[in-house]
């Protein structure tokens, strides 16, 4: 079996369909309604019998509500060997929540009138990529952002090109030429799906690698040194990165898989197609970015993203159906059910980490979760627990 692509395509089918199942027969350990756990004492009991039951290394998480963290707290190992325990300072591997900050960076682009959403995206790459189903129906920026560009990372995700223990070499361009130039190693005309662009949206990560290129292109910065002056140098991000070489080892949670009795640990992982899921953060950090978005593009009086586009980054294009639970999609962001609330956000799964970064919108409360385990279910419980917590507190 094809470790990592089961890891990045299917790992979170089986987590949502497990968490269905357990709700349906209730036959987990921890209380059969956590949402009426709304003391922090109460929510706290939830978190650690789920990290029992889950075998979850480690829970760090920040309960945020309008411009203001009202609760955050750690438990469990970053490092179960050496004992280090996990805290709000813990930088963890975030996965896909990592799609949301790119799609932010490119709407500022957008903002400064040198992007235009519904613009091919070869205008902006100097390249030629078409879906070579349809050669004359050009791809456009929105749909690179709402999955629906007819682009597939399957045949890229069967060849196992992850990198352990260090940075993937080579730069977003060099990645994207190898990919969607004839002459490229990792060209195919599977690197497509069989439906012209923009029909139906179908997840893929390539999508905001390709985006990430266009920053780049347009801004005249590279990637990393775009997004931290423009999102996490003004939003106060001072512990996140996109890169291994530029993160503090000491701070970094290990990554764990839960394999059989116990639970193995796993190298550093990093990606080709970082944009759409390297970052690696604290709970504090992705809580900023979070309230910014909760708080219609402003921090510290600072306006971010105007308000306009970030409502439509919000607005809701595509319905995808995922591991029997239904996602709606906007720009980089998606609607879905946790229990009795609909959240906006975007969750993250990787080998060795589950991450969710949600928000209410009807009560402007949010959560950041995050675990260095690959969660056999999810993080919906504590997620909805956390929400149910932040809905019922007055500040």
């Amino acid at each position: 079996m094809n470790k990592n692509r089961s890891i990045r395509s299917h790992l979170w089918l089986i987590h949502f369909a497990f968490v269905l199942l357990i709700l349906l027969v209730g036959c987990t350990k921890e209380p059969s309604n956590p949402l009426t756990f709304t003391s922090q004492q109460g929510v706290i009991e939830l978190v650690r019998s789920e990290m029992a039951w889950q075998s979850l290394n480690s829970v760090a998480f920040a309960v945020v509500k309008n411009d203001e963290i009202i609760w955050s707290d750690a438990f469990g190992f970053a490092d179960r060997k050496k004992e280090i325990h996990a805290s709000t300072d813990t930088r963890y591997l975030i996965a896909s929540i990592s799609k949301t900050i790119t799609t932010v960076a490119l709407l500022t682009l957008v903002e400064s009138g040198q992007i235009d959403l519904d613009e091919d995206i070869n205008t902006y790459l100097n390249l030629d990529i078409r879906n070579p189903q349809f050669p004359n129906q050009p791809i456009t920026v929105r749909m690179l952002l709402n999955h629906s560009s007819s682009i597939s990372d399957e045949n890229f995700l069967r060849k196992d090109l992850f990198c352990f223990g260090f940075d993937c070499p080579g730069s977003l361009e060099d990645f994207i030429h190898r990919l969607f130039q004839p002459s490229g190693d990792l060209f195919s005309t599977q690197n497509f799906f069989g439906q012209a662009p923009g029909i139906e949206a179908n997840y893929c990560n390539i999508n905001f690698a390709v985006a990430g290129l266009i920053v780049e292109k347009v801004s005249g910065m590279d990637f990393d040194s775009y997004t931290k002056e423009k999102l996490f140098q003004p939003l106060g991000m001072t512990k996140s990165e996109w890169f291994l070489k530029n993160t503090p080892q000491e701070e970094l949670a290990l990554t764990y898989s839960l394999v059989y009795q116990g639970s193995s640990v796993n190298p550093h992982i990093s990606f080709m197609d970082y944009p759409a899921g390297s970052l690696r953060s604290t709970v504090h950090d992705i809580s900023a970015f979070l309230r910014m978005l909760m708080m219609e593009g402003e921090w510290n009086g600072e306006q971010i993203l105007n308000a306009e586009l970030l409502e439509i980054m919000k607005s809701p294009e595509y319905r995808m159906e995922r591991g029997g639970l239904i996602f709606d999609y906007g720009l980089g962001i998606y609607f879905r059910q946790f229990g009795r609330h609909r959240l906006l956000g975007h969750g993250g799964g990787e080998q060795g980490i589950t991450s969710e970064m949600v928000f209410d919108p009807n009560n402007n409360v949010g959560v950041v979760v995050f675990t260095n385990t690959t969660s056999i279910v999810s993080l919906e419980l504590i997620t909805q627990a956390l929400i149910e917590y932040g809905i019922q507190q007055n500040n």
